[in-house]
C-alpha cells in the first residue's frame, strides 16, 4: 500500500468513519505507482485430490497446472505482481489460504477449481462470490463440498475468530462490489468460447472467500463428472485459451476498478 492510501485510511479511522468511510476510497487510486497483486489459489493439493474424474484424473492437478500458467500469463503483461497459495502438490488449509492472501495484501483473489455434479450431462464453468445465504441449491452443494476440504475435524468457520467476527457484519461495501465486478468480468471473458452452466454467476458461503477486505471469486473451470468437460480441461490448447480468457478478465477488472487507468 502506498503512503497516500495508508494515510487516508488512518484518517478515516480516526474520524470514526470505519469501513463505510474506507469504501469511499478508490481501491486503486495509487495504481500509477503500484502494481496490483493478484493472488491465485489452486484448489486442493497433497492428500486432498479434490474431484476425481471417472478415469482417475485429479482436480488438484488441473487447478495447479492452470494456476501456474495463468501466473506466467499475468506476469508477462508487466501490469501485475502475482502470488500463489501453492506452487507444488501440497495441502494448504482453507484458513491458511485466506491468511496468505492477507499477508500479501492481495488486491484480488481467484480460487481455481473443477466441479463434480450429480448429473453427468451438466457441464461448463461457474463463478461464485461470497454470500451468507446460497443463491440456489447447486451453489449450496458446491460450497459444502469445497468447505469440506480441511476434513471433518476442521473448524466450521474455516477462518480465525477475528476474521469471523468481522464477517458477522459482512464484507465492506467496496469488497462486495469488487467481487461482483470480477465475477461479471469472468463471465464476459468466458462467454462464447468456454461452456458455462446455466446462470453461471452464483453465490454461497465459501470459507476461502471470507476475507472482508479482498475482492474474491471462486471459479469452477468445468465439471470433471462430464466427459466433454474433462477432455476440455486436459487439452493443452484449450487450457491456453482459458488462461488467455482469465487474463483478459483480470485486465478488465483492474481497468474498471481504476476508472480506466491500468497499472504501469
Amino acid at each position: 500500500m502506498c503512503l497516500i492510501c495508508d494515510a487516508s485510511r488512518r484518517g478515516f479511522l480516526r474520524l470514526g468513519l470505519g469501513t463505510a468511510g474506507l469504501a469511499a476510497l478508490p481501491r486503486f487510486a495509487c495504481a500509477t505507482t503500484r502494481k496490483p497483486l493478484v493472488m491465485l489459489d489452486p484448489g486442493h493439493g497433497g492428500h486432498d485430490p479434490g474431484t476425481i474424474a471417472p478415469d482417475g484424473y485429479y482436480e488438484k492437478t488441473i487447478a495447479l497446472a492452470t494456476g501456474l500458467e495463468l501466473r506466467q500469463a499475468l506476469l508477462a503483461t508487466g501490469r501485475y505482481h502475482v502470488a500463489m497459495t501453492r506452487v507444488t502438490d501440497v495441502f494448504i488449509s482453507l484458513e491458511e489460504r485466506v491468511r496468505i492472501a492477507q499477508e500479501h495484501k492481495a488486491d484480488l483473489f481467484l480460487s481455481m477449481h473443477c466441479d463434480h455434479l450429480p448429473e453427468e450431462d451438466l457441464r461448463g464453468a461457474s463463478i461464485f462470490t461470497l454470500s451468507d445465504k446460497a443463491s440456489d441449491k447447486l451453489a449450496a452443494a458446491v460450497a459444502q463440498d469445497e468447505n469440506s476440504a480441511d476434513g471433518p475435524g476442521a473448524a466450521a468457520s474455516g477462518v480465525s475468530p477475528q476474521v469471523a467476527n468481522i464477517l458477522a457484519s459482512l464484507e465492506t461495501r467496496a469488497t462486495k462490489v469488487g467481487s461482483a465486478t470480477f465475477s461479471q468480468n469472468l463471465a464476459a471473458a468466458l462467454s462464447g468460447t468456454t461452456p458455462m452452466l446455466p446462470d453461471p454467476q452464483r453465490s454461497a458461503n465459501f470459507a476461502v472467500l471470507r476475507d472482508p477486505s479482498i475482492p474474491s471469486v471462486l471459479l469452477e473451470m468445468g465439471c470433471l463428472s462430464n466427459v466433454e468437460d474433462e477432455q476440455r480441461l486436459r487439452d493443452l490448447k484449450k487450457r491456453h485459451l482459458l488462461v488467455a480468457q482469465l487474463t483478459r478478465a483480470v485486465d478488465s477488472y483492474f481497468t474498471d476498478s481504476a476508472g480506466g487507468r491500468m497499472a504501469g
